[in-house]
């Protein structure tokens, strides 16, 4: 009985090892477009701001791949926040704006983020909107 358990075991030792090798020497499936998109800053400082202040803020990014970048959502992480943006593609070199509109609600400190999805080949970036509130 004892060898058969040291069997079973050393068996599935040899298959956990074997499946590590596998998934080190996997490579992931290339899905990317070709577009590439790189932001000027991924974190905006507000500083200090009262109740009821309103903030935007302009966030630049540019597309340094080789095809068309289209944005396909921006999201903010609360009501506080109002995201704009360009609906048309932005060409290889080409630069386009995000603008963030943060209305100040409650005292406190500021942590928000807005999560932009696209084409990209890196196709989801948080951007950091961070500051506080007195």
């Amino acid at each position: 009985m004892k060898r058969i358990i040291t069997l079973v075991c050393l068996l599935s030792l040899g298959f956990c090892f074997g499946l590590q090798a596998q998934t080190k020497d996997a490579k992931p499936a290339y899905t990317g477009t070709g577009a590439e998109i790189e932001f000027e800053k991924k974190t905006v400082d507000f500083g200090t701001l009262k109740v009821g202040d309103v903030k935007v803020v302009t966030v630049t990014y540019k597309n340094i791949g080789k095809k068309p970048l289209i944005l396909d959502d921006v999201i903010s992480s609360c009501d506080c926040t109002e995201v704009e943006w360009s609906k048309a593609p932005v060409m290889p070199g080409k630069t386009g704006t995000i603008k963030a509109t943060y209305t100040a609600k409650n005292e406190g400190l500021i942590s928000k983020r807005i999560t932009v999805l696209s084409n990209a080949n890196t196709d989801r970036v948080i951007l950091q909107l961070k500051g506080e509130v007195k």
